[in-house]
């Protein structure tokens, strides 16, 4: 035989040896194929979830390491298996885990199919996707492993919830200001302490550098970098390790309290580092790579250390669950040799029988790749609401003015009512502009209102206002204005002077003197004043699940529909459409 064949015949043999031991592991392990399944599943279909909020580690913001809790729910739930792996096999009422899971699945569809089309602009800024990905990982768990196998992990679950942004941007405002209040306070007593070349400024948590051959450098330590993503990052993670951890509740809470003081002592150490590089002649680096950096190598060395001094604490790891006690055989006089061998056979562990792909097993595999492959269409598609946001919960739109046109529009103002501020609050304001393009036998107008009350919007809706004037409303209908916007479009007429009107209205979150306030835009004209074309550039939203979801609103809502309106309103309204998609499509642009 030739050294070739030779070759040939021992990768064969490797080959053959490698899938057999493959074979081998994976009928050991083959009550945790479906778990592998579902973790699969779940980073598939919510991969546009999942890749925005790792964008959130390189964001100075208390979300920064939100995006690590998934990590540790993966762990949570593989040290709970293991600590469950000798106890007694739970029952299974397969009806009742389809009645529950199945349900969790359709509403985290939901939440990233419909939701979107109501929320329109705004559903960047609850990000019901991440609930979402937490009801699908959840029901996906129930229907595998059913309800008992649901509860054990249910810490898992827990902190995949808690990775959800909208708990911290709504709710820490306040505790936010404390905490920066507290750091500059700190830093205050600290810094002149140091050789960091530091002076105070006249206002909290301003700082001014000296630096080599320069102006002192100014330094604010506001929310953003006053460490508060350190210490809600510990509190997190740190409760997640507790969760697999065993030990008196007082000894946890010590470690953990302890683990967050030691992040704001880390956090100190960082800004003064910063400080003491800006003051040696290098304030770019510091205020940039460096700055971007060392927080994330301060908080992987944190939690080695609190990992650690876990035993310092009385901290441990649970003992496993025990299984079932087995009462032992009584003893018997022992067995001629055939006898004992053909007892050792029948005593020893019962193999288990091959995997076999059955109908039903194809079938369900088949369901869920193609579940996989729907939910990740419908993720994928939230695509254009990310850019309503910048990460930390910020806006990135500009409020509509005269310098928001499209290249040869012209935006001017005419109207400015001040009378609006009783129903939109006093930050409010309600500007009317002429919207004027080429080619355009009339003009539309534009009625923007601003506010920083978005309740006020909600309560005083366009179409809530137009049936208090008695306008006689002929068709409604919500249009989607791409760029992850859909609008109102209505077709009326007021009764008063029999003049006929369609508008197409949106709202979204803009940003404003710094704020986040809230800006309702309603682009509005006439068919019987000109005879208007739709010869604008076309802005036709590209096909989405949540376009079909749409379609379906529409034709359930029961809104006005009138026929005989149609070929009236037919131009104008594909104006207005096409104008509006214009605009959308521009001011997002500018923003991104």
């Amino acid at each position: 035989m030739s050294q070739a064949s030779l070759t040939f015949s021992r990768l064969g043999n490797r080959s053959s040896e490698w899938r057999d031991g493959f074979v081998r592991f994976a009928q050991r392990h083959r009550d945790a194929w479906p778990a592998v399944a579902i973790i699969v599943a779940t980073v598939a279909a919510y991969h546009f979830t999942l890749t925005s909020l790792f964008d959130f580690l390189r964001l100075d913001t208390p979300l920064a390491y939100l995006p690590l809790l998934p990590l540790f729910c993966i762990g949570i739930a593989v040290i709970t298996a293991r600590r469950y792996a000798q106890a007694k096999r739970p029952i299974k009422d397969r009806q009742i885990d389809f009645l529950v899971g199945v349900p969790m699945v359709v509403l985290a569809l939901l939440l990233i199919t419909l939701a979107p089309v109501i929320a329109s602009a705004y559903y960047w800024s609850d990000r019901a996707d991440v609930v979402s990905l937490a009801l699908f990982a959840a029901g996906a768990t129930i229907i595998g492993y059913g309800i008992t196998w649901f509860w054990r992990l249910k810490s898992s679950f827990v902190f995949l919830l808690l990775m959800w942004p909208a708990l911290y941007l709504h709710l820490m405002a306040g505790v936010m200001q404390k905490f920066t209040d507290v750091t500059n306070g700190a830093l205050a007593r600290i810094v002149h302490l140091l050789p960091l070349g530091v002076s105070l400024g006249s206002s909290p948590g301003q700082l001014f550098v000296q630096v080599p051959h320069g102006t002192p450098l100014q330094i604010s330590i506001v929310s953003a970098c006053s460490g508060a993503n350190s210490v809600l990052g510990f509190a997190l993670i740190g409760g997640a390790i507790l969760t697999v951890m065993g030990g008196g509740k007082g000894r946890k809470l010590l470690w953990w309290i302890a683990g967050m003081a030691l992040a704001f002592g880390f956090n100190i150490l960082r800004l003064m580092s910063i400080l003491f590089l800006a003051h040696i002649g290098h304030p770019t680096l510091a205020l940039g790579g460096y700055h971007a950096v060392i927080g994330l190598v301060l908080f992987a060395v944190l939690v080695l250390i609190m990992l650690w001094v876990l035993p310092w604490f009385g901290v441990r790891y649970r003992d496993p669950v025990p299984g079932p006690t087995v009462r032992a055989a009584p003893r018997a006089a022992p067995p001629a040799a055939g006898a004992a061998a053909a007892t050792a056979v029948s005593t020893a562990a019962p193999r288990r029988a091959p995997v076999r792909w059955t109908r039903g097993r194809v079938i369900a595999a088949s369901t869920v790749v193609a579940l996989t492959l729907i939910v990740a269409l419908a993720d994928h598609g939230l695509q254009p609401y990310a850019a309503f946001d910048d990460g930390s919960g910020s806006p990135t739109v500009q409020p509509l003015s005269t310098t928001s046109s499209p290249k040869g529009w012209t935006i001017n103002q005419i109207a400015q009512y001040t009378w609006a501020t009783q129903y939109f609050g006093v930050n409010s304001t309600w500007i009317r502009y002429s919207v004027n393009r080429p080619g355009a036998t009339s003009n539309a107008y534009a009625d923007v209102v601003t506010t920083d009350d978005k309740g006020s919007l909600d309560t005083y809706n366009l179409l809530n206002c137009f049936l208090f004037h008695n306008y006689d409303i002929r068709t409604s209908e919500r249009i989607d204005l791409g760029n992850g916007v859909y609008g109102l479009l209505l077709n009326y007429a007021d009764p008063a002077t029999n003049t006929k009107w369609a508008t197409v209205s949106w709202a979204w979150p803009v940003t404003k003197k710094g704020e986040t306030f809230y800006e309702r835009i309603a682009l509005t004209s006439s068919p019987t004043i000109g005879a208007r074309q739709a010869d604008v550039p076309s802005f036709e939203p590209s096909f989405s699940l949540q376009s079909l979801f749409l379609d379906l609103l529409n034709g359930v809502s029961g809104g006005h529909d009138d026929p005989k309106a149609k070929p009236l309103f037919h131009h104008v309204d594909d104006a207005l459409e096409s104008e509006a998609m214009a605009l959308v499509g521009h001011t997002v642009g500018a923003g991104s």
